[in-house]
Order: C-alpha cells, then structure tokens, then sequence
C-alpha cells in the first residue's frame, strides 16, 4: 500500500503532508466529514485522497471519482488538478504495464446543480419526465414572472406592485424548492401557519403586518403555480427544478440510484456548508453509506439567504451513514498556510463566538504555517464617509510604494457596495488603477451606466432620470438644464397636457432655439447648449428606431452612436472603461441566449434587480487585471486571497448589517424582523432546517389581548432571539472577509455613514482591536511573542519600541464621536452631492492636456515646430500614434480631387454627383454603410405591398408575400396601415390605370450611363401619363431644405427623361412624388419652383459642369488622388 508521504514525494518531493493532512488522506472509504479552516489547504488536501484510494483501491480508477463544488471555476480547477496529478500518479515506478491501464481515465468534477442535471437528462424517463429539457436562467426567469404578472387578471394583492412582486415571487419558489417542498405542499403549510397567526387577532399593527406578510406569500403562489406550468410548456427547466427532479428520481428509482453509485466509487463534496436541505437529502439518499468525503468550513457557511443550512457540516454522518459515526469520522485542517500570525489573531477572536455554539463540526482554531510571518493589522475608525475613503486611499497608495516593482495584490472588500463609487474614484484620483468586480460593480462603472441609461430611455420614453444622464453626458450645464425643463413643461402646455406630465424626451427630440428662455428673467438656451441637444436627440431617434433588433445589435449600435465606446477608447487613465463594455456586452449576450423571447424591458428588468441585490445576481466573468486594486463584496471574495486587503465600512447596522439602533460593539446584538414581513421568505417553522433555527413558539398569554400578548412576545422574545442568530450569519461573513489577506490587512470604518446618528465601530472591528491589544500586551509583559504554531519570538529593545508604538498606535485609532453641531457638519460633507457631477478624474486630466496643448501652440511660430518637439519625446507607441493623427488632420484640411473611372452611376446618386462632386467621389471611392434605420426598413415593405396591389389591380396573379411586417413593433404596424390607408385613397390610383410598375431604366447623360428603377407609370382619368415616385418620410412641402427639394426634382426630371427616351410618341409627362404617410402629392414643376432650380437647364449640361469641375481640379496632380 503507497503511503501519502510516498504519493506526496512523487507528486511534489518538496512537500510532506503535515499529520493532519495524512489522517485524512489515509482514512478508510467511507463516509468521512473534514472540517477545514479558511486557507488551510482543503483543495490540496482532497486531491491527494483521491490519488491514495485510487492508488490502494483498484475498483477505484480515475474515471470513477466524481468531485463535486459550487461554482464552475472551482469545478473545472478542481477537475484540472485531478487529471494533472493523477497523470503523474500513472507514471510512478511502482507501477506495472496493467496498473497503468487501470489508471488511465478522466475524473469528472461538476458543479452541484450540473450534476442534478446531468441526473435528469440521463434518468428523466425514469419518473415519466421528458430528458430534453433546456435551462432557463436567472435572467430568463425574471423576465417570464415580470410577463406573467404584467399580464395577471387581476389584482393579486394590494401591497404588491409588478417588479417586486416578481422578485418576491421567484424568492419563494426558490425557498420552497430548497426546502423540497412543492407548491400544493407549500400552500398547505402557509395555510396552516396564516390559521395559527389568526389566533393573535388583529388588535394591532404588528400582528396585522405579520398575516398581511403570509397572505402575500399565499396570493404569490398562483403566479408561481403559472410559471412552474409555463415553463413545463415550453420546456424549460430552472436550477430549483434540476434539484427537486433529481431528488424525485433518486427517491423513486432504485436502479437509477445502483447505476449512479457503480459510476461513481469515490465521490469528494466540496464547500459543504453552502448546501442546502434539498441538496442534502438528494446527496444523502444517493450516496448513503457510500465512500463519499465531505469538507467545509461552518464558519465561512454565508450563504443562508440563499437557501444554505449552516447545519449541513452537523448533521452531514448522520444523514450519510446508518451506523452510528466514530469519532475518527470527523477530522480537521487548522494549519493556515494564507494568512500571517496577526491576521490570524484577529479573525480568531472574531471566530470564537461561532465556535462555542458549534456541537460535532466546530471550526478548528487556525494556527500559522512555517513559513508564515508576523504580518500588520491596521484599525482606522473615521469621522464620515470621506475621511474613511481618504484613509483607504493613503493606506493602499502606502502598500503599492512600500512594494513597488514588486508583484502585490490588493483588494478592498465591502459588506455593501454603496461606498464603492467613492473609493474607486479616489484611489484614480491618485492614478491608481482600479476594477470593481461583479455584475453589481459592473453596472455601476461609468460606461456601463451610460450604455445602461441610453437602453432605457431607448425601451420606455418616462425614464427622466437615464435620460438626465445622458444630457449630463451631452455636456448640458445646470443652466441649459433649467431651461429644457421649462421647455418640457411648455411644450405639454401647447400640446393641451398638465405641465406635471411633461416629458423630458420631447424636449430633446424637439429642443428649443438658442435664445429661449421661460421669462426675462430667467437663463437662456445656450447657443452650444441647443447643438449638443440636437444631436443627442438625432443620437437617440437613430435608437429608437431600432427597437425589436437584437439586443447585442442594439447595445452595439448604442455604443457606437452615442460615443460611448470612443470615449472608453480614448480614457487617458486607462481605467478599464473598454473591458468594463466588453464585459457588458457579454452578460447582454447571455441573456439573449439563456431567456426566451428576450425582450429589452426584459434585460432592464434583470439588471434592476442585480442593482437591488447586495449579494448579487449572477455573477459576470470579468478578466482580473493583477495591476489594479480589485473592489468587491465580501460575498464574492470567498474562495479568493491577495497580499493585502482593505475591510471597508466596519460600523454598527452597516457590518453586521440590521435595521436598529447602532449599539456598541460588547452589546447583545439588536432585535431583528428578518423573514417575518417579507413576503418573499419562507417562515421558518416551515424550513426543513427549523431545528436549528429560533423557535416560533408563539406566547398569546403574557397580554390583556392575543394581539398584546403576541406583540410582547414578538418584541421582546423571537425577535431578540433571529436578531442573534442572524448576526452570526453576519459573523460567519467577517471571519470571510478576515482571512483573505496574506500579510497586511486594513480594518477601517467612520462613525457618520448614510444614517443621521453616529454609529458604533462593528463589533468584528473592536474584537479584532481587542485582540491585538492583548497580543501585544502579553508580548511587552512576557518578552515572547508566542505564535499558535509553538514558535517563540523575544523581544528585544528594538522590537519592544515597536510594540509599544503599536500599541499606543491601536490606543488612539478610532476618533472622538462626533457630538451636536458637529453632526450636523459632517452630514452636511456628506449630503453636498451637486447635480449636473463635477467632472471626474479622465474629464479633468483630457481638460487639462487640451489646456497645455493650446499654450504650446500659441508659443509656436509654425505649426511644422510640432513634429521636432514630438521627435524630442523618442519613438514610442503612444508618439508614433499622434504623428500619424496630425498627419491625417493634415491631409483632410487640403483639397483633394479624386479621378474616378465609372461608367455608370445609379439615379439616386445623380443629385450629389452635380450638387458636390468631390463628396461624390469620396463616397464611390470609400463607401459608408448607412446606420440602419426602422423608417427604411418600413419603406422598403411599404414598396413592396404597393407593387403588389398595382400588379393585383392590373389583373395580375401576384401572390408575392410581404416580408419584414413581422418585425415591425407596434408604432411601426400603425405607421405601415396609415400609409396603405393614404396610398389607397389617392387620386392617381383609384382612378388611374397602372402602365408600369417598378420599372428599371438606363439612360445616358453625358457620357455615363445612369440607372434606376421608376416606382410606377399610371394613366390618368384625361390620357395623360403620370410617372409616381412614393415617398415614405416626411412630405417636402414646409420647410423641407433644398438640398432635399433638388434630390427630389431631380430625380423625377431623371424618371421623365428615362421614360421619354423610350417612348418618343408622348410629348408631355407629368411627374409627381406621392407622400404616403400623409397623402400629400407634390408635382415636379412645384419642386423645381421651391428649390431654386432652371427647368430650362438640361440634366445633362448640369452633369456636363459639374464633371468640368472636377477637371479642373486634376490639374493640380499635387493634390490628386485616384482610385
């Protein structure tokens, strides 16, 4: 039998498993719990068990060992660590020729719910159920419950509005499924509990609110009975789904079970406290009695909120075995091989509670590795939000100098994500990258607003608050602002509408002139201020018109046509703004494809409620940039470790997070209602896990009524004991949070946050302080420092200096708090927030470089001096670059000609080609695709029905279908009926005879052919022949440009000429344009008029002077160019 050392040496020959790690790899196959302190080598450790059994077991191979985790980058590491050192297991001298055939194959390492879906796919027949079922995604399921309850007969509850209902729906369904209780059996739970709650009356608020809270959960289920039947329907299976399924085929087939288990011999269950009761009774019942390894750590079990029992690791060998569990059946890692000796201290101490009220899996006390150092603690407790930022700043610009050149990685962690704006901006102040990790961070980066607000405005018109940001965007100033609201107000007033109604976006889409102001002595638009709005609002109805394309298409095009992405581009900080919209895009891109029919106010929906969510939706995989400072919630650093760590927002109510009074740190924590008025929660005498939580054992006796006696009970009794039992969760969150750093750790908080009362230091904060203080008293009092590990240290005159500095330093950490006035001040500091924002640090430093470039130039005597004093900075990328920017702007300031060998030109080109030759020419040479446009996309169907009825009417079979209506929104379908309605109704067609329809043509006009297509050819009620071009935009005849007014002439002067040349017999012609969306025609004689133009100059002396132009300009071959 190899022994672990022996594994280990050929494995990695600098190692040697400590005696822990050997009693656990060794230990017999069997069910086995492991519980494994944070950093304290859990992975390693698991994957040298795997090699021992399969080494000593030879019914155990490679492609037998299933390893399951929670996330899938801890799967697929897990999977690759396997396969790397198994491989090298294979290829040990011990082994002979058949060992080796043995040990070739591949563990399989999967997430939880993956592996219940592979259960379903592969087993579904077994319980009736149809394997071919796709996944329906968080996102997808937000956006079927938002339709489902927008579209609901009737009012399910008063309190209840859509968007939280929705959310609060799919919190129940989940809570159900996670407790494996289906709907009929939920129903009759609350019930029963709605039955109980009656006996307390309804004497006051507080009993009222709590059955109000079960009548909601009651009303909710009928939506989600809805959505588990849609989702059947169409075929579509959730997360909760996989599990409930998973566990019914396990319970109900028993060779689904045996095939599993011959499968599978050797099964390792990782992060083990974050499973929940549904996972726990599908695991148990596959695999009792079977070799499987538990590990995990009760203390770092956060995940209650989401259906996790931090009970899981306590009952895990009673639930997995039938005999009665030994002792050497639960074993420990306590070495810590992260984190230094005094980060180490403090998240001991915070730990110890959690410990104390464990029962058979209490979390070991975490002792130093060999090589670790003494490491740093600092406390810092503030006055407000700013001086707390401004602390973190120093203390990370202090890290990144004492460890420059170095490799060092830094995070800020925070309980909430609120501060986080703040700090990031300050740390780029000082020029120091940063990356806010996760879809929550993600949303709240710059760019990613912008592209998130234009979306909005986009999908819903009243969405006034995006669209304030795009015009701050836009560059609007307050004044400007002012403005445009008066001017949104009056234009609901001249549209017969109350002034309260008005809405923003008219008044972009329709901005006022420059000079407007509301009275004599109000501000006036700015003349730059009615430009930047024009475009905004041309900017916006190019989006607009693009509703019902893909979503990816249409965050695309937003990013392009607002210059979203030219400014990520273009940051001269380079914070990340361009991979922050690739990462965007992505999460778009999986919403698209993990929800049916997506829609946009489906995607803005979800991303509503990922910007709710402290803890997150789903989270976006975002490429870590080792240089920055990662910012993210404690929740999403779990598994993750850097050299030094910030924990931010170490306050009372903020971290532990409740809704009391701030209390002191040596406090009982406060009294807390968590799930009792939320409707979106399970109550917990209804958990499969209520053993382990408060009792609800209601007192209706202590009172001069039920209802008295019950709100007596519940303030004074129950709520005191969930406000305990959920500050632990909070406290599981800090020993996270404590355990991340490896050297150096900054634990800072401020008394004045959000709240109008000072608050507390956290008690995690003041544990830790305590901690430290002692240690560095018992140092100073013994001459020794004393390490966990056994190892002594003396202190010596120097050191002694140092700790005493130390500890004086953790004397005065935290400030004075804040009394009276000066309240009063440090609120004001914080609430001095100014809308339009001040510019942010990229804005200032572009302002600023504008600033010394136009002082360079202005000292210049040429402009030429600019390229010796880029020739004097070197060659570099950046240098390369703006030579060839001036180079460019150069060439586009001079007049070129360009000689282009065409023949034939199209009819629509004709206009431009004699109104501006050169842009003609630069058009052929290098074509521009035009931005696509809904009004094109609807002329283009309204054309093609119009053929159709001219050909139906000339007695034609014509049975051509239309496409395209299909994808017109409703606004468009409107449009498209009105000008059929028009197209129907004018003259030339009800009483005109139809000669030509869609009728191509080539015509030569000097010396180039010229083609097109004329749209119809009619004769009229007197014989006369009528040439028709239908129009679909805007009718020409008020105050229509007159570039746009000769386009048309001189299109329907081409249409005559063409049908002319054809047919010589008809002397006179009359063309005309016909105005479908408003039933307007327009002759050619009126256009010509209205344009300016000589109906005696030919088309083809106009054609003639304007090539004659352009010859001209070949003259000059130093400013020619041919293509």
């Amino acid at each position: 039998m190899l022994s672990a050392a022996r594994i280990q040496e050929a494995i990695d020959p600098g190692l040697l498993p400590t005696p822990e790690q050997e009693r656990i790899i060794e230990s017999p196959l069997r069910p086995l719990l492991v519980v494994a302190g944070a950093g304290s080598g859990k992975t390693e450790t698991m994957t040298m068990r795997v090699l021992w059994a399969v080494a000593n077991h030879e019914e155990i191979t490679p492609s037998s060992v299933l390893g399951l985790t929670f996330t899938k980058k801890a799967a697929g590491e897990l999977g690759e660590r396997l396969r790397r050192r198994l491989h090298t297991l294979a290829h040990m001298p011990e082994w002979e020729e058949s060992d080796r055939e043995r040990l070739d194959g591949e563990p399989v390492a999967l997430t939880y719910n993956s592996f219940a879906q592979r259960i379903v796919q592969e087993h579904g027949l077994a319980i009736g159920l149809d394997p071919d079922l796709r996944m329906l995604g968080q996102a997808g399921g937000v956006q079927m419950m938002t339709e489902i309850l927008a579209n609901w007969p009737r009012v399910l509850h008063p309190d209840l509005k859509i968007a939280d209902a929705a959310k609060k729906a799919l919190s129940l369904a989940g809570k159900l499924a996670d407790h494996g209780l289906d709907l009929d059996e939920g129903a009759t739970l609350l019930d029963e509990f709605g039955v109980e709650l009656s006996a307390a009356g309804e004497g006051n608020a507080t009993i009222c609110t709590v059955r109000a809270a079960n009548e909601k959960r009651l009303a909710l289920l009928e939506p989600i009975r809805e959505f588990q039947r849609r989702k059947r329907e169409e075929g579509f299976l959730d997360f909760s789904d996989q599990l409930l399924l998973a566990t019914k085929i396990v319970t109900e087939s028993p060779e689904a079970v045996k095939q599993i288990r011959a499968e599978h011999k050797c099964v390792l269950l990782d992060e083990f406290q974050d499973t929940s009761v549904i996972q726990m009774t599908f695991l148990s019942t596959l695999f009792h009695d079977h070799p499987v390894t538990a590990v995990g750590d009760p203390n770092q079990a956060i995940y209650g909120w989401r259906g996790a029992s931090a009970s899981s690791l306590e009952s895990f060998l009673e639930r997995f075995q039938g005999a009665e569990a030994r002792e050497d059946q639960t074993l420990s890692l306590s070495t810590a091989w992260r984190n230094d000796r005094r980060i180490l201290l403090a998240a001991n101490k915070v730990a110890a509670p959690l410990r104390e009220s464990a029962d058979k899996a209490a979390s070991p006390v975490l002792i130093e590795s060999p090589e670790a150092e003494e490491g740093r603690v600092t406390i810092a407790y503030g006055q407000n939000l700013e001086e707390q930022t401004r602390i973190i700043a120093d203390y990370v610009e202090g890290l990144r100098s004492a460890h420059r050149g170095e490799r060092y990685s830094i995070a800020v962690l925070g309980r909430k994500r609120r501060p986080f704006l703040a700090i990031d901006r300050e740390l780029r102040e000082r020029g120091i990258p940063t990356q806010i990790i996760g879809l929550g961070g993600l949303l709240d980066q710059p760019a990613v607003a912008d592209l998130r607000s234009t979306l909005a405005i986009t999908a819903d018109v009243q969405a006034s608050s995006d669209l304030a940001r795009l015009l701050v965007r836009a560059d609007i100033g307050s004044a400007d602002l002012a403005v445009l609201g008066a001017w949104a107000r009056h234009l609901a007033l001249e549209a017969g509408r109350d002034p309260h109604s008005a809405l923003l976006l008219d008044a972009v889409d329709h901005p006022p002139a420059p000079g407007w102001r509301r009275s004599a002595q109000g501000p006036a638009m700015s003349e730059a201020g009615a430009k930047r709005l024009a475009l905004l609002g041309q900017r916006l109805r190019r989006l607009r018109a693009m509703r019902g394309r893909g979503l990816v298409e249409l965050a695309e095009s937003a990013m392009g046509t607002m210059g979203i992405l030219d400014d990520a581009i273009a940051d001269p900080l380079g914070l990340g703004s361009r991979e922050a919209l690739d990462s965007f895009i992505d999460v778009i891109a999986g919403f698209e494809q993990s929800t049916p029919a997506p829609t946009l106010l489906g995607l803005l929906a979800w991303l509503d409620a990922a910007q709710e969510e402290e803890n997150g939706l789903e989270g976006v995989a975002l490429e870590v940039d080792p240089d920055a400072v990662q910012i993210l919630t404690i929740h999403a650093a779990k598994g993750l470790e850097w050299d030094g760590v910030v924990i931010a927002g170490l306050s009372d109510a903020e971290f532990p997070t409740h809704r009391g009074k701030s209390v002191t740190w040596s406090a009982p924590a406060p009294a807390q209602s968590g799930w009792i008025n939320d409707s979106g929660e399970l109550p917990h005498p209804l958990r499969g896990d209520y053993e382990d939580l408060p009792e609800f054992d209601m007192d209706l006796t202590e009172g001069r009524t039920p209802s008295a006696a019950f709100k007596k009970w519940l303030e004074g009794s129950y709520k005191v004991a969930l406000g305990a039992h959920l500050e632990r969760e909070e406290r599981r969150l800090a020993y996270v949070a404590l355990t991340r750093a490896k050297h150096d750790e900054l634990l800072v908080g401020s008394w004045i946050n959000q709240a109008k009362t000072p608050r507390e230091p956290s008690r995690y904060l003041e544990e830790s302080r305590q901690a430290l203080v002692k240690d560095l008293q018992d140092s100073l009092d013994s001459g020794v420092v004393s390490w966990g590990n056994g190892r002594r240290c003396e202190v010596d005159a120097q050191a002694h200096r140092l700790l005493e500095e130390e500890l004086e330093a953790l004397g005065s950490c935290i400030t004075p708090k804040p009394e009276g006035e000066q309240i009063e001040e440090l609120m004001v500091k914080e609430e001095g927030a100014s809308f339009p924002p001040q510019p942010g640090p990229s804005r200032r430093a572009i302002a600023l470089a504008a600033d010394k470039v136009r002082q360079v130039r202005a000292e210049m005597d040429s402009e030429s001096e600019v390229f010796k004093i880029l020739a004097e900075l070197g060659d570099s990328p950046r240098v390369r670059d703006v030579v060839a920017l001036l180079e460019e702007r150069r060439l586009n300031a001079e007049q070129h000609t360009m000689v282009l060998w065409s023949d034939q030109v199209p009819a629509t080109s004709v206009s431009r080609l004699i109104d501006d030759p050169q842009a003609f020419a630069e058009q052929i040479r290098r074509p521009m695709p035009k931005p696509p446009s809904e009004y094109a996309s609807l002329g283009t169907i309204f054309h093609a029905w119009a053929e159709r009825q001219l050909h139906q009417a000339s007695g034609e079979l014509w049975e051509e279908p239309i496409v395209g209506v299909e994808s017109l929104d409703e606004d468009g379908r409107a449009r498209l009926e009105r000008m059929q309605k028009n197209f129907l109704e004018l003259d030339i067609v009800r009483n005109g005879r139809p000669l030509a329809i869609e009728e191509p043509f080539a015509l030569e006009l000097a010396g180039i052919s010229v083609t097109g297509r004329i749209d119809a050819v009619f004769t009229d009620a007197q014989g006369r022949t009528v040439i028709v071009d239908w129009k679909t935009g805007v009718s020409a005849s008020r105050g229509a440009p007159r570039d746009r007014l000769r386009y048309f002439a001189t299109q329907l002067r081409l249409y005559r000429a063409a049908w002319m040349a054809v047919h010589e017999e008809e002397s006179s012609v009359r063309p005309l344009l016909a105005f479908v969306s408003s039933g307007e025609v327009v002759e050619l004689d009126e256009l010509e008029k209205k344009a300016g133009l000589d109906p005696h100059t030919s088309l083809d002396k106009l054609l003639m002077d304007a090539l004659d132009k352009q010859g001209e300009g070949n003259q000059a071959p130093s400013s020619s160019s041919t293509a």
